[in-house]
């Protein structure tokens, strides 16, 4: 039966014109080069080259046969590079979703990175609360989710991976009053417009509780879905907010108009990836979860 290492012989033997030449190029004794043509025209049933001397020269039959398995080796080639690229994680397609907390702070940095060296490589992101993060993910519409305050009970069902953990920051407008405050607490947010998370967040019920073991009464005057929605409206001086430190973090970096302030007592958010136990993820979307973890501590650096 021919095989594609006897036509590759063949084919460095026709572009070298010699034996020594096509041994040189595929790193094999010129005797191995000999038989392997030998070999070739027992099995094809008639002669490739005309002898001269040292000098092997083609006949019309190997002419042909060199041009019909150019496309042969170009598959060939083809289908080699992308082995290598699945082996060195450089081709594939990994789908994430995130809450805005992580997928507006780390992921984005990270993800640069990882398709720095990997250009063929898809990354389908989606933004989206932390209950449709867990559903995305559970029904495999997602390889792996990113969510912060995520319960306990999940780790039933779900590989958990801790990516950081930051406290509660207070956000106030540069030229507030309190802007120049070491330490904030519910109490200093008496009489303040304070812009809320709604509580079917995550975080709206954690503030909440902050103010009630201050004994102090939570009352926002505009409420919110997402803490970076508070941020910006606390840049555009509606108010004072009590957020995630991955969001006031990231509003620093991107220059926000805001003091973030520590908030006492204090209190932590954890960010979390998390992906099905029965679903492993595959070579590609470990990764990039790994890029992420890496990112997630310089980020709470």
């Amino acid at each position: 039966m021919l095989n594609l290492r006897q036509f590759e012989i063949f084919r460095a033997v026709m572009s070298h014109q010699s034996t020594v030449g096509a041994a040189r190029d595929l790193l094999i004794s010129q005797p191995a080069v000999s038989n392997a043509i030998r070999h070739l025209e027992d099995q094809l049933g008639f002669a490739l080259f005309d002898r001269t001397g040292n000098r092997l020269v083609p006949r019309e039959e190997a002419r042909v046969l060199y041009r019909e398995s150019e496309a042969i080796f170009l598959l060939s080639r083809a289908l080699n590079q992308t082995v290598d690229d699945l082996k060195d994680n450089r081709r594939g397609r990994v789908r994430v979703v995130a809450t805005p907390q992580l997928g507006h702070t780390i992921v984005p940095s990270a993800v640069r990175e990882f398709l720095r060296r990997r250009p063929k490589v898809k990354v389908t992101i989606d933004i989206a609360q932390s209950y449709s993060v867990v559903e995305s993910v559970e029904v495999a519409a997602a390889d792996f989710g990113l969510a912060i305050a995520l319960e306990k009970e999940l780790s039933q069902t779900f590989e958990l991976v801790l990516l950081a953990t930051l406290p509660l920051v207070c956000v106030v407008p540069i030229r507030h009053p309190l802007a120049k405050g070491k330490v904030i607490r519910p109490k200093d947010l008496r009489g303040q417009a304070l812009i809320g998370l709604e509580m079917g967040s995550r975080l709206g019920p954690l503030i909440r509780e902050a103010f009630r073991a201050e004994a102090t009464a939570y009352a926002s005057s505009v409420e919110v879905r997402f803490s970076e929605t508070a941020c910006r409206l606390v840049e555009a001086g509606v108010g004072v907010a009590v957020v995630d430190g991955f969001t006031a973090r990231q509003a620093v970096i991107d220059g926000a108009k805001c003091n973030v302030i520590p908030f006492k007592p204090t209190a932590t958010v954890s960010g979390w990836a998390l992906y099905p136990k029965f679903r492993p993820l595959s070579r590609i979307a470990v990764a990039l979860l790994e890029t992420i973890q890496a990112h997630a501590a310089q980020f709470k650096q």
